[in-house]
This record gives structure tokens, C-alpha cells and sequence, in this order.
């Protein structure tokens, strides 16, 4: 019988252990915890066993090929295919970050963007019949943020992966210009790099749908302001931005657990950006 698995990036700490934890509690196959950092992931991992549950610790950096094609290979010889992969992996840069703005974007768009866009590259082949991809982003990420000009050349319709890739390196460039506005980006860095990741989303489902291999579901999930190690110099006293309280990690998680979980037989939502288990138009 073919044992189901199911594998997500970041998850040593804040959402993506959530999303991990809930997984175990809730998938019917082997959780698979991943992160860049050993002494971290088995941390995480020993604080779930402690739990009664049961993950499968094995390193994973999204940004460097090697790392994902030896995390391939096992997955290959333990499992030869994949049911649910949660891509969390993800950087955001404290307030008072002593990095330059450019470094912040390279770093960020090498994580979020081409990290999310290597792993679905060469997991892609392995996703089985009925298999949920979601890919962890923002609803800032919506077309409306950029200018006209660049907005045309992100059509969701015919948009390619190799198309955005070539994109993200134009941003690069236009932040290491200090240019960026003049060409459509918008200032915050998550912005843009999000705009890119929910495209990156629509390009793929719209690539899947006519697979063979049936009824795969590839969405982009926006946790909203969460309390996140990450997060925290963005809060105010009262733990809200801009108004808004922040919501606990495990709260963040349970929506996008829900998308990972999606029954079969289940069509949407699908290519989209979801948030609170609502679709966010994204125009």
C-alpha cells in the first residue's frame, strides 16, 4: 500500500510548525518538517513527539538546488510521490533591520519567490492524483499594487513561471537602481515579492489543469498579521498593526491546513489567493 505523505518548508517555528502540528493531528500519512537549520527542526520536531505525535525531521533550504534535490531523492526512495506540500519557507526582515533595502529585497526574493518556484519545479512530477499545493503569501500581493505598464505584463491568463523568474530579476535591479516606483513596484518589499508568488500560484494550476494526473489543487494562502518571531517589531503596544490585532500562529495555521486538506473531489479553490478561506480577487 502507498504510505501518504505530506511535507512542509519553515516549519521549526511559528505558522509552519502550526500548519505541521495540525497536519500530524489531522492527515492520514507520515508529516514531513523541514528547514534549513538542523538544531532547530529537531527541536521542533522533539516538542511534537513530546506531544504524542509522530513528524519526520529532514534539512531543507529552498535556496540552494543541491539542498532540494538530496530532500527529492529521499522522497523518491521512501515515498515516490508527494499528497500535500505546504511551501512556508519564507523570509521578513525585522523594522530596524540593519540591512540595505536592496540586500533585504535579494534575500527576500531568493527565499519567498525562486525558492517557492524551485521547489514546485522539481516536486511538481511528484504530486499525485488529488494532491494540495499551498503556497504561504500575502493578500498585499495583488496585481492592483503595481503600475499599468507591469501590471500587462503580469496577465495571469498567459503569464510562465520562466516569465516571473525573468521579472523578479528586473525588481532586483530596480531596487539596486533605487528605481523601483518608476517602474511600477510598489515600495514594500513583501509587496512586491507576493505579487510575484500568487502569479507564480496561478501559473501553476493553470499549467496542471489539464494533467493527467487528476484534481490537483495549487493555492496561495495569506495567514494575515500574525504574533511571529518575524513579525513582532511590526506590532504596537497592543499587539495590532495598523489597527488590526494580530492573530496566534496556530489560528493562521488551521486556514491554511484547511487548504491543505481540501477533500477529493474538491475544485476550488484552485490558482487562487485565499484568505480566511475566502478568495481575494486579485486585479
Amino acid at each position: 500500500m502507498v504510505k501518504k505523505v505530506a511535507i512542509v518548508t519553515g516549519a521549526n517555528r511559528g505558522i509552519g510548525y502550526e500548519v505541521a502540528k495540525q497536519l500530524l493531528q489531522q492527515f492520514p500519512g507520515d508529516v514531513i518538517v523541514t528547514g534549513k537549520d538542523t538544531a532547530k527542526g529537531k527541536n521542533a520536531c522533539a516538542q511534537l513527539t513530546k506531544q504524542g505525535l509522530k513528524p519526520i525531521w529532514h534539512e531543507l533550504d529552498v535556496t540552494q538546488s543541491a539542498s532540494i534535490r538530496m530532500f527529492l531523492d529521499y522522497i523518491n526512495e521512501h515515498y515516490k510521490g508527494v499528497d500535500i506540500l505546504v511551501s512556508n519557507a519564507g523570509t521578513i526582515f525585522p523594522k530596524d533591520s540593519p540591512l540595505s533595502m536592496y540586500r533585504q529585497a535579494e534575500l527576500t526574493v531568493n527565499t519567498n519567490f525562486k525558492g517557492t518556484m524551485s521547489l514546485l519545479r522539481y516536486f511538481l512530477p511528484l504530486l499525485r492524483p488529488h494532491s494540495r499545493v499551498v503556497v504561504v503569501s500575502s493578500e498585499l500581493g495583488v496585481l492592483k499594487s503595481l503600475g499599468s505598464r507591469l501590471r500587462e505584463e503580469i496577465n495571469l491568463d498567459k503569464v510562465t513561471m520562466y516569465e516571473l523568474d525573468k521579472l523578479s530579476d528586473k525588481y532586483l535591479n530596480a531596487v539596486k537602481a533605487k528605481v523601483w516606483s518608476e517602474h511600477g513596484w510598489p515600495d514594500r518589499i513583501l509587496e512586491a515579492v507576493s505579487v510575484l508568488q500568487n502569479a507564480l500560484v496561478h501559473a501553476t494550476a493553470r499549467e496542471l489543469r489539464g494533467d493527467a494526473r487528476r484534481n490537483i489543487l495549487v493555492n496561495a494562502a495569506c495567514p494575515g498579521w500574525t504574533k511571529t518571531e518575524s513579525m513582532s517589531t511590526y506590532f504596537d503596544n497592543a499587539g495590532c498593526l495598523g489597527g488590526v490585532p494580530a492573530r496566534a500562529p496556530e489560528e493562521s495555521a488551521r486556514d491554511i491546513t484547511w487548504l491543505a486538506l481540501l477533500p477529493i473531489g474538491a475544485t476550488s479553490p484552485n490558482g487562487s489567493l485565499v484568505y480566511r478561506r475566502e478568495v481575494i480577487k486579485n486585479d
